[in-house]
C-alpha cells in the first residue's frame, strides 16, 4: 500500500457518505482508477492541460462541489502555478490538489518529473494548506480531514507508485498545522528535536535511535503540514528545543525548514536550526535511495552532521 492509493480510498469514502466530490484527471486516470469504475459520472478527464484542469477545478468549487484534482506534481505546480494563485487561492476555493511522484520517487525519470520545488511554490501563496503524509494510513486519514472536513485550497504531496514504508504505530488524529509526536518521552527534555515529512520520517526515526545509542535524547515529530503551522505549537517547539532537525526530500530552499525558520522569525524566539534537503533545484536520474545519500540525506549523513554540530 501506498500514499497514492489512500486519497483514491479517502474520496471514495467521501462519495458514499454525500459529499460532492469530483474528480479531475489531468491525463493522470491511473490515479482515479476505482472512482472511474464505481462512480463514471464523477470523473473528467482533462488530457495533458493542467492550467484548464485547474480552471475546471475553480469552476465545481464555485458552484459547491468539491474538486480534486491529481498528477505529477511538477507539472500541476509550474505549469498551472497562474491558475492556482489567480483561480483559486485569490478566493479561498475548495480545490484539492494532490501531487504525486515528489522527490525523488520518479527515479529515472529524471529532474524534468521529480518535485524539489513544488512546495516552495505553493507556501509562498495565501489562503492554502500545504501537508504530506508520511505513510499509507497517515495519508488516508489526512485525506478524509483536509477533503472532507477543510474547507479551501489544500495541496497534499505523494510519492510514486510503488512499495513504501510504513510507521509500525497507530497514528493520532489530524490537527491543522500541528506536527505528529512520534515519541513518548516529554518533549522539553529532548537535546535535538527532529522534524521529518513525508517518507523521511523513517529517516528521521532512525537518526534517532543512532543519537541515542550516542547517548543523546531526542524527539521526533512526523511534521504533516508545512503550511499553516500552529503558532502555539511552533512557541513549544521554540523555546524547549536546544537544537531543531528538519528533513524533506524536496529542495532545501523554501521547503519545511525555511517555513520553520519564518514561523520562529514571526514569534521573535529562532532556536538553533538544522535543515536538510537537496541542495539544489535539479535532480538527476538514477535509484531514490542513491539519490537520497547523494544529497546528503541519508541516515549516516544526517546523524553525522548533527554529531559533529553538537
Amino acid at each position: 500500500m501506498n500514499r497514492r492509493d489512500a486519497f483514491q480510498e479517502a474520496v471514495l469514502e467521501l462519495i458514499a457518505a454525500e459529499k460532492e466530490m469530483v474528480c479531475v484527471s489531468v491525463d493522470s486516470a491511473s490515479r482515479f482508477k476505482e472512482i472511474k469504475a464505481c462512480y463514471p459520472e464523477r470523473f473528467i478527464e482533462c488530457g495533458i492541460c493542467e492550467q484548464t484542469g485547474m480552471s475546471i477545478c475553480a469552476g465545481f468549487a464555485l458552484q459547491g462541489m468539491i474538486p480534486v484534482i491529481s498528477g505529477y506534481a511538477t507539472f500541476l505546480t509550474m505549469r498551472a502555478f497562474e491558475q492556482i494563485r489567480t483561480d483559486i487561492c485569490k478566493w479561498s476555493l475548495n480545490v484539492k490538489i494532490c501531487g504525486t511522484d515528489t522527490g525523488f520517487s520518479p527515479q529515472y525519470a529524471g529532474f524534468t518529473h521529480q518535485a524539489l520545488e513544488d512546495i516552495a511554490l505553493l507556501s509562498s501563496l495565501d489562503n492554502i494548506t500545504v501537508a504530506e503524509a508520511c505513510d499509507y494510513q497517515d495519508a488516508l486519514l489526512m485525506s478524509k480531514h483536509l477533503f472532507g472536513e477543510v474547507e479551501g485550497p489544500v495541496y497534499l504531496r505523494f510519492g510514486a507508485r510503488g512499495k513504501e514504508w510504513v510507521l509500525d504505530e497507530r497514528h493520532r488524529p489530524v490537527r491543522i498545522g500541528y506536527f505528529e509526536p512520534l515519541s513518548r518521552e516529554n518533549f522539553d527534555e529532548a537535546d535535538v528535536t527532529i522534524i521529518a515529512l513525508g517518507q523521511l520520517v523513517r529517516v528521521g526515526l532512525e537518526v534517532a535511535e543512532v543519537l541515542e545509542k550516542e547517548g543523546i535524547k531526542t524527539f521526533v515529530f512526523n511534521a504533516r503540514f508545512v503550511k499553516p503551522l500552529a503558532r502555539k505549537m511552533i512557541e513549544e517547539i521554540a523555546s524547549g528545543s536546544k537544537l531543531v532537525i528538519s528533513i524533506e526530500e524536496h529542495s532545501v530552499t523554501g521547503g519545511l525548514g525555511d517555513n520553520l525558520l519564518r514561523a520562529f522569525h514571526e514569534m521573535g524566539r529562532v532556536p538553533r536550526l538544522l535543515k536538510f534537503g537537496v541542495p539544489g533545484n535539479f535532480g538527476i536520474s538514477g535509484k531514490r535511495d542513491y539519490l537520497l545519500q547523494k544529497s546528503g540525506l541519508s541516515v549516516d549523513s544526517i546523524a553525522r552532521r548533527i554529531l559533529n554540530t553538537i
